[in-house]
């Protein structure tokens, strides 16, 4: 492994992105078609669709690690041969998230066997570099003082990059289908019906495999965003009454992948001074250190769900209600009024 990223790092980034990319286009192809074989579904053109958009992404990823510098933080440095295989760990997670992404368009299913074999990969190659992580399993930014002293981050994570390497990506995988799995079972109980199936907790273990649990609470969070802005001409394109949120799951996880500098690095001022206070600037990374904030944000985050799932019922049942009783015809009204001897128009 290690002769193969040395090779890599001798490689002029074009000749790398063009060669993986199109390595990417061919493998996404191969595995749409396989997978939707076993769903049953003819393929189509998926497959030729599919690896086009997975070579075009896979070789603009490659483009915004090495060049753009897109996942580059202030407290995770890797080794130059581990840059390059963050670069390789997160094309095999974007291969993957193209697949599961189209069988679950076309059939509303996620083979669990991609999901599986995404988890079992991406666990094992954090655990065999110790060098992957978007984030440390813990980082406290609370408590860095400019020009003073840094985040705090744990001591034992340096002399055990392997350990470090296994649990930010466990801990990743339980979160991402804790999480999933608890909204499942909420919408599940309000709704009196399923809104997220077993595929969608699994493929967000598989997301927090290669992410690490804070990269994964943040795609989680993208996802509904996507639905709202991509689902409506969703529906359109595929004149479907109902969209598959797992798309948008994979949605979220792709934007991490390119955009998780500027997100872990984000900061938005709560007050309209000039030069705000630190305490009054809400900063990721911090939030991601204060276990207190993050548990108060969550609980009203569920909170506030469980109430637009209450209303999206209620406004079913109405709806329901509306459609299963029929305007009155004229001539009936008209026999009613007669009935009651109200008629304005007695024949």
């Amino acid at each position: 492994m290690d002769s193969l990223l040395q090779l890599l790092t001798t490689l002029p980034t074009n000749w790398l992105a063009l060669a993986l990319g199109g390595l990417a286009a061919v493998l996404v192809g191969v595995m749409v078609r396989r997978d939707l074989r076993a769903c049953d579904a003819v393929p189509g053109k998926w497959p030729w669709m599919f690896a086009l958009l997975g070579g075009i992404s896979a070789t603009a990823l490659v483009y915004a690690i090495l060049d753009g510098h897109c996942q580059s933080t202030p407290e995770v440095i890797p080794s130059e041969p581990w840059r390059y295989g963050r670069v390789l760990s997160h094309w095999i997670f974007l291969i993957l998230l193209w697949a599961i992404t189209a069988t679950d368009l076309k059939t509303f299913y996620i083979l669990d066997r991609s999901c599986w074999l995404g988890l079992v990969i991406g666990i094992g190659l954090a655990f065999a570099s110790g060098d992957l992580q978007l984030a440390h399993v813990w980082v406290d930014w609370n408590q860095e003082i400019p020009q003073l002293r840094g985040p705090y981050i744990p001591g034992w994570l340096a002399p055990h990059p392997h350990w470090h390497g296994l649990a930010w990506s466990v801990a990743g995988a339980i979160v991402g289908a804790g999480i999933t799995w608890l909204v499942r079972q909420i919408a599940a109980w309000v709704l009196a019906g399923p809104a997220l199936g077993e595929g969608d907790v699994l493929l967000m273990a598989m997301v927090g495999g290669f992410l690490g649990w804070q990269a994964t609470l943040v795609a989680f969070l993208i996802a509904p965003l996507l639905a709202l802005v991509l689902g409506l001409p969703l529906r359109l394109m595929t004149n479907r009454t109902a969209i598959p949120y797992g798309p948008f799951l994979a949605g979220g996880a792709m934007c991490v992948l390119f955009g998780w500098r500027w997100i872990w690095m984000a900061e938005v001022p709560l007050t309209a001074d000039a030069n705000p206070d630190p305490r009054h600037i809400f900063a990721v990374r911090r939030f991601f250190g204060d276990p207190v904030a993050m548990a108060m944000v969550m609980g009203g985050s569920l909170v506030l769900f469980v109430g637009l799932l209450a209303g999206l019922r209620w406004f079913r049942s109405i709806s329901l209600r509306d459609a299963s009783s029929p305007e009155t015809t004229s001539a009936e009204r008209h026999q009613q009024n007669q009935d009651s001897g109200t008629d304005p128009n007695p024949v």
